[in-house]
């Protein structure tokens, strides 16, 4: 048995869970008509419904005894105050500071003031651009930007980017991510070198897609305008900011951020300098504002009404003590269709760990499987799992109150469809035909946001944000490590010389699919 689950607060819930076992959602509103506002909170603009998720009162009472008894209080003041709550890499992990106003410093460094500074050259760079100031090699204006990143570093600004696209009025942005070259063909399709900006986002310089991907957009630029239109049509975002200068990139067009910003934590950084481009500056710090709005909610706010400690605490009682392995979260409007996406890197990067920050193993299971669609795609696609599959899963509806298109009652079936999904979950149906019966009693957290707009989405990013953290604290993990990451990236390092000639060195399995694939395709 392990630290966490001999604790008295843990087999508290244990014992409780047992005892309400037979308990279903839809029967607890019969029993608490106030059931619905009593377990909705609010948070900056956002509202977060926990009413349909199979918890009581109790439950809730018992969840924050834990979270107090893990010390998550005082994990976040370690995390808004600089602390080294990245462990195994020995640095804090201060996003927050990208987004607020209070004083702070990491390892001697004001804070505040370098990330004023990094922010007043966003605001220069992208004015200049958005407003025809900044020319490429040929006197001309910059029509499109091309973005290069991977992971968080192009995940957060491309959801940001289509979300508040009604707001686009700078160059369109194009987004590329994979290492496969047709991606980068497609999206240089009609693009012209001579207009053509390309940001390119890895925080060391040396992820291996975002710079084979530069690479190449790099050799497009001066097969047409010459090598010296370079410093003319390439800036970088990054930690390492003589890495793009060996790159190419002049000193002057690299927009550094700090080691403290992790990769999935970095659209508040220069890594957000697309979304600045496209949306002008006003929209960006819009942006960061919302999400500061939930930081100091996050930071003040009593753990019986602090949204996402709630949400965390939640997510944990169905995944440990409910059994469900997997998330759906489903977003009821087609401009947020990354969010599932931007999370499952945000949530399973951080959270999937089954060894704690001290090196001894969790003892329970942690970060559920991740996925989703915007709805209400998705009711025709894997619904039908989530009604009546065997195993069943926790779902996250986002709704969003204003229209966001042009037809209102087209955004009221939207909106129906949501609430209908979300009862239907609840309550099941029973119709005495095994085939159309549904069991129900799945649980569900609806997030309502007023309106699409900047504010808004920052404060949903981090409210989600702030619930992983806030878990990782709870199972006792590191947030802002990714080791497992690697190790595939090692294995393809060793495996791609092999492409040109000797495999011997290879494991006898990856040695035979390299034999399948030169087989299948073009003699090399």
């Amino acid at each position: 048995m392990s630290t966490l689950t001999s604790s008295p607060a843990w087999q508290a819930l244990e014992a409780h869970r047992d005892a309400i076992a037979a308990t279903r959602v839809d029967s607890l509103f019969a029993q608490d008509p106030g059931r619905g506002p009593a377990l909705t909170v609010a948070c900056a603009g956002l509202t977060v419904d926990l009413s349909k998720q199979r918890l009581t009162g109790e439950t809730l009472r018992l969840l924050v005894a834990l979270a107090r008894e893990r010390d998550v209080p005082g994990a976040v003041e370690r995390l808004f105050t600089g602390q080294p709550v990245n462990n195994t890499e020995g640095r804090a992990a201060l996003h927050t500071a990208l987004r607020g106003d209070e004083r702070v410093t990491a390892g001697g460094e004001d804070v505040l003031a370098h990330v004023q500074r990094c922010r007043e050259r966003m605001r220069s760079f992208a004015t200049a651009v958005r407003d025809g100031s900044w020319k490429g090699a040929t006197g001309q204006p910059v029509r499109h930007v091309l973005a290069l990143g991977i992971g968080g570093s192009y995940l957060g600004p491309k959801l940001a980017v289509e979300a508040l696209a009604p707001l686009a009025d700078g160059p369109p942005v194009r987004f590329v991510a994979n290492v496969d070259p047709a991606a980068l063909d497609d999206a240089l399709a009609g693009l012209d070198p001579a207009t053509t900006l390309v940001v390119v986002a890895s925080k060391t310089f040396t992820t291996q897609e975002t710079l084979a991907n530069a690479l190449a957009a790099r050799d497009w630029i001066v097969a047409a305008l010459g090598e010296e239109a370079v410093a003319r049509h390439f800036v970088a975002a990054t930690a390492r900011a003589g890495e793009a200068e060996r790159f190419g990139i002049p000193a002057c067009n690299v927009f550094p951020f700090a080691d403290w910003v992790g990769g999935r934590f970095s659209v508040w950084s220069s890594v957000g300098l697309p979304v600045a481009i496209a949306l002008g500056m006003p929209a960006f710090e819009r942006f960061l504002a919302g999400a500061h709005a939930v930081d100091l909610e996050f930071r003040s706010a009593p753990p019986e009404r602090n949204a996402p400690l709630l949400v965390a605490l939640a997510g944990l009682w169905n995944r440990d003590f409910l059994g469900l392995a997997v998330h759906a979260v489903l977003p009821y409007a087609q401009r947020l269709s990354s969010l599932p996406g931007y999370l499952q890197q945000l949530e399973m990067e951080s959270l999937g760990k089954a060894v704690a920050a001290d090196g001894a193993a969790v003892g329970v299971p942690t970060c559920p499987a991740l996925f989703g669609e915007a709805g209400t795609l998705g009711q025709h696609a894997f619904y039908q799992w989530l009604h009546q599959g065997a195993d069943g899963a926790a779902c996250d509806f986002v709704v969003v109150a204003r229209a966001m298109g042009s037809r209102e009652a087209a955004h009221e079936a939207l909106l129906a469809n949501a609430l209908a999904q979300s009862e239907a979950l609840m309550t099941g149906r029973s119709t005495g035909d095994p085939h159309r019966d549904c069991p129900g009693d799945r649980p569900s957290t609806t997030i309502v946001l007023p309106a699409l707009e900047p504010a808004a989405l920052g404060a949903l990013v981090a409210l989600y944000e702030h619930k992983v953290y806030a878990q990782a604290v709870l199972w006792g993990l590191n947030a802002f490590d990714q080791f497992g990451v690697e190790l595939g990236k090692a294995i393809a390092g060793r495996i791609l010389p092999a492409f040109a000639g000797d495999d011997a060195a290879l494991h006898p399995a990856t040695r035979h699919l390299l034999g399948l694939l030169r087989r299948a395709g073009p003699s090399r």
